[in-house]
């Protein structure tokens, strides 16, 4: 490009946030193709001549500072990592400091669920274990029924639509964790959609068997996400106000689908927060709209990025979450943030369309639910060179475990 005589290079930064776009917005593997090499590109950059060379307390790497050459290295690893080269990531991770991965079956999961309910991908060194317990999670499928769907779709589907903009709520940088609670001890006669949906959820027969201790539930608090098929949700643990003044689990936490033709699948392990080693099983559930999805409230789950490209284009996964609470507190604050009440008065279009009183959720039949099984992992996190790891291992620092988003 050229502005009068003077030419204008296109600097390393600029061609990571190029890459990010395209990966985000990718129709094609060509687009993919090309975010990684605009990655390469970034991370081979040198300063343009006649820059002096950055003082060391402002060292930079290549011509991106410290941070954004980790971001970059980052994401040219998980491109690596999801396209069946986990070892051509190695030296780079290594590099940052990384001592372990999420496992290839996770990160470059099969697009096709296996058939089988544990996955046959094992890595050097894993073993499978006969003496099972139960998964911490399960799926029910046709949770939803068709208008149940198609309004929840009116309101969360859209990125553009109330409920997002009303939170100034973007994907990068994430922006801050807003939630909303109702009581559930107070049965109403003719209570909002939003209410009936969480009560069809705490009421499923299914739920109570698997999680008894779900009946002792006096909250429920919601969230949703509506994020683009190549960004994911780091590993983490829910908590009541994001762990400040402590780490306090839900019984029982779900997610709804709403949309899936974006993302990728949810990953539920059986890591709680007292564990002393990483987490030796997890379980994988894949997209797919009218799925619900619940898990013990106290283990570590995330969401892992889409891999290649949506299903179709600009594919979103659109997710609807409750979380059942014996005691939560309620924070009574006018701003957007953690447990807020649920405004059922309000100009918001949102919140007037989940309050609406003549939108009516099935709670009493759920005959056409049907349960299922997720896709058991045989081990969840694996050393860089590919080797599973081994609760003997031990427990990493958070920071030296690569996630990949």
């Amino acid at each position: 490009r050229r502005q009068g005589t003077q030419t204008m290079t296109t600097t390393a930064l600029e061609r990571c946030q190029q890459a990010r776009k395209l990966w985000l917005s990718a129709t094609c593997l060509d687009d993919l193709d090309q975010a990684e090499s605009l990655y390469r590109k970034a991370l081979n950059s040198k300063r343009p001549s006649g820059e002096e060379p950055p003082r060391k307390k402002k060292k930079k790497y290549a011509e991106l500072t410290k941070d954004d050459y980790r971001q970059t290295a980052e994401r040219l690893s998980l491109l690596y990592c999801q396209s069946g080269r986990s070892q051509k990531a190695k030296k780079g991770l290594t590099y940052l400091g990384f001592l372990c991965r999420l496992a290839t079956q996770v990160l470059d999961y099969p697009i096709i669920p296996p058939s089988s309910s544990l996955s046959s991908r094992r890595s050097k060194g894993s073993s499978s274990n006969h003496n099972k317990s139960p998964p911490p999670c399960v799926i029910y499928d046709n949770f939803l029924n068709s208008s149940e769907l198609d309004y929840l779709k009116s309101v969360f589907e859209n990125p553009d639509a109330s409920y997002w903009s009303s939170h100034d709520y973007h994907v990068e940088p994430p922006s801050p964790y807003f939630s909303y609670v109702i009581p559930l001890l107070k049965e109403r006669k003719q209570g909002s959609f939003v209410d009936g949906l969480a009560r069809k959820v705490w009421k499923l027969p299914g739920l109570n068997q698997r999680f008894p201790a779900i009946k002792q539930a006096t909250h429920v608090e919601l969230w949703a996400h509506n994020r683009p098929h190549a960004s994911g949700h780091q590993m983490h643990f829910d908590s009541d106000d994001e762990g400040r003044g402590g780490v306090r689990n839900p019984i029982v936490s779900t997610i709804l689908y709403i949309t899936a033709e974006g993302g990728g699948p949810s990953l539920v392990t059986n890591q709680r927060l007292d564990s002393t080693h990483l987490a030796n099983k997890g379980w994988l559930a894949y997209p797919k709209a009218k799925r619900l999805v619940a898990f013990d409230g106290r283990v570590l789950h995330g969401v892992v990025p889409g891999k290649g490209v949506p299903s179709i284009q600009d594919g979103r996964r659109v997710t609807l979450m409750f979380a059942f609470w014996k005691k939560i507190q309620v924070r009574r604050e006018s701003t957007p943030g953690s447990a807020r009440p649920f405004p059922n008065k309000s100009n918001m279009e949102w919140a007037t369309a989940l309050s609406d009183h003549t939108i009516h959720v099935q709670q009493s039949d759920y005959s056409k639910i049907t349960e299922q099984q997720a896709v058991e992992l045989d081990h969840v996190y694996e050393k860089l060179d590919g080797d599973a790891w081994n609760p003997r291992d031990g427990m990493p620092d958070y920071e030296q475990v690569f996630q990949g988003f």
